[in-house]
């Protein structure tokens, strides 16, 4: 053993002195085992014979014999006893030493390590299954918030056409809503002639013409700060001084019926003017909500009765409102007395018609 390295007199002398598993054969000039030695049974090489081929009793090492470069290293070749070792031929004079150093640790740890990356990669790939799980869940879910939030504002929208928006957040609030006020105008409005003109010109257009009429109404509601409780068929229904209290509701409904009336008369129905008959009457009524599914804003009491006898009344394009109406407005309005006209159900009636 003179010739060889010294790192390999160290790997040799290691495996003496502290036992490990290094083992090594001696090859000669004609190939054939010339000795073996250290811990040869560890890698199963107990049987091989001295004096007869290496390749003849290690399969490993046909065709690396005769080897043209030395040193050579093989890592981590498997042998037969199923060890793992790395293998280095080294040249000693006219001889070939091989080395059996165990790399079985190093190739379980490996394997270890390969599990691991392995079992990382699955995890990996999970948590970008997850990841992207857990987007389109985001999604799905922020989506349903804006769909709800869509549905929030539409009930809101429709809760408004329907409801006064104080009495909405009221009604919201789970209160019961059933008000009495003292003061309030009152206006009824319908079509004249609408049956007979709806008959001739189909629904298309009967539909047109009250879409008209009733978004007049809402515009000018807005504008006068009035409400719209109600479309009765071809009739609509307007309260000024409620849910909040003012002093000129009545003068506030008169502008209201001025300038429903001409915007009426701006559109033709049937091949006519669009015309209106306007009755108009203040006093005390009371307001609430009824229904639960279908609930509806309304008015009751004599004053909402006195207003639409009023407005029955009525001619053509004619404004009449009641005396207790007339005191309220003042000189403001230069209006025209009528006689006393007897009303159903309420008797002889002091009225006053509204000039443009």
């Amino acid at each position: 053993m003179r010739g060889l390295p010294g790192e390999v007199k160290s790997w040799i002398y290691n495996f003496f002195y502290n036992e490990h598993a290094i083992a090594y054969l001696k090859i000669d000039a004609r190939l054939c085992i010339a000795a073996k030695g250290g811990n040869v049974e560890h890698y199963g090489l107990s049987s091989l014979r001295i004096g007869k081929p290496v390749v003849d009793q290690l399969e490993l090492m046909e065709g690396l014999l005769p080897c043209p470069e030395l040193p050579y290293h093989m890592p981590m070749m498997e042998l037969p006893s199923g060890r793992v070792a790395d293998l280095h031929l080294f040249a000693d004079d006219a001889c070939v030493w091989l080395l059996f150093l165990d790399a079985t640790a190093e190739r379980e740890n490996r394997q270890r390590l390969q599990q691991k990356a392995y079992e990382m990669t699955l995890l990996q790939e999970r948590e970008r299954q997850l990841n992207e799980k857990l987007q389109s869940t985001n999604e799905a879910l922020r989506k349903s918030q804006e769909e709800l939030s869509r549905e929030y504002q539409r009930a809101e929208t429709l809760l408004l056409n329907i409801l006064p928006a104080p009495i909405a957040a009221r009604l919201k609030a789970r209160e019961r809503i059933a008000d009495n006020h003292a003061e309030v105008s009152v206006l009824f409005a319908d079509i004249v002639g609408f049956t007979e003109r709806a008959r001739s010109v189909g629904a298309v257009a009967t539909l047109a013409i009250l879409n008209y009429f009733f978004k007049a109404a809402d515009r000018l509601s807005e504008r006068y700060g009035c409400e719209k409780i109600k479309t009765i068929g071809d009739s609509v229904m307007v309260v000024a001084g409620l849910p909040a209290a003012r002093s000129d509701h009545a003068e506030a409904l008169a502008h209201y019926a001025l300038e429903l009336r001409k915007a009426a008369k701006r559109e033709r129905f049937a091949g006519e003017p669009l015309r209106l008959r306007i009755g108009i009457h203040s006093g005390p009524i009371v307001a609430g909500v009824i229904g639960k599914r279908r609930f509806a804003y309304d008015l009751w009491g004599d004053t909402v009765n006195l207003a639409a006898r009023i407005q029955k009344s009525a001619e053509p394009d004619e404004i009449l409102i009641s005396d207790a109406t007339h005191k309220l407005l003042g000189p403001k309005f230069a209006c025209d007395p009528l006689a006393e006209t007897e009303l159903r159900g309420t008797g002889r009636v002091q009225m006053w018609r509204l000039p443009a």
